[in-house]
């Protein structure tokens, strides 16, 4: 079980990789941790080490993780962009996955909120709200403990772009089901279309802590 619970935050870690060329036409789609309120654009692809997206259109997107689907975590995603102006953004966003804990099969429904700030040209705040919903998964259960498939968090990240090809993002949250935080940093490079994110993320709570690294390998066109 402790396998399998690690195997799952290492999917979830690699999973929010999906960045571009830092630019007002290439946005950060996700900062360190969790997703920014920005999509991909019309038409753009993003595939990397997990993460498989499509801008439907400039405000829509769709994807899933790859990654996660070969190792038997089936699983869809879609962000939708309400607002977007010059100093803020807010998106919603809706995922689905479908995997195994042992012997049992569980179906986790995810909701989430997302609000971005331009605090300055390179300077931006992302905040957001996370909830996730397992039906017949006892939260509460020590064998389930400390796993990330479920549960309320409500994460802040931020983004200091030092130019249009490099930013250092970090992040920090708190887990309102499981009473655990979490925090971390990375560094991002961006070329014309690759990209490489570099960095880690630590969480701790009742019964288990974490260092993950993050590592991220992606393309954008």
């Amino acid at each position: 079980m402790k396998k399998s619970r690690i195997i799952i935050l290492s999917i979830f870690v690699i999973a929010v990789s999906a960045f571009a060329i830092i630019d007002e036409e290439h946005r950060l789609t996700n900062a360190h941790n969790i997703p920014t309120a920005y999509t991909l654009n019309e038409g753009e692809i993003l595939i990397g080490i997990g993460p498989l997206a499509y801008g439907i259109t400039d405000n829509m997107q769709v994807g899933t993780n790859l990654l996660a689907d070969i190792l038997g975590v089936f699983n869809a995603n879609l962000k939708y962009n309400l607002i977007d102006n010059s100093g803020f953004g807010l998106a919603g966003g809706a995922g689905w996955s479908y995997f195994k804990l042992g012997d049992d099969n569980f179906n986790s429904i995810n909701l989430s909120a997302n609000a971005s700030f331009l605090l300055s040209e390179t300077f931006k705040i992302h905040l957001g709200a996370n909830y996730a919903i397992i039906p017949d998964f006892d939260l509460d259960s020590t064998e389930v403990t400390g796993s990330p498939a479920g549960g309320t968090s409500v994460p802040v990240n931020i983004e200091l772009n030092l130019n249009e090809h490099s930013a250092i993002l970090a992040g920090a949250g708190y887990d309102l089901s499981f009473e655990a935080v979490s925090f971390g940093a990375s560094y991002l490079h961006s070329w014309e279309k690759f990209n490489l994110q570099v960095g880690a993320h630590y969480s701790s709570g009742d019964g288990w802590d974490y260092i993950m690294p993050v590592i991220g390998l992606w393309w954008r066109w």
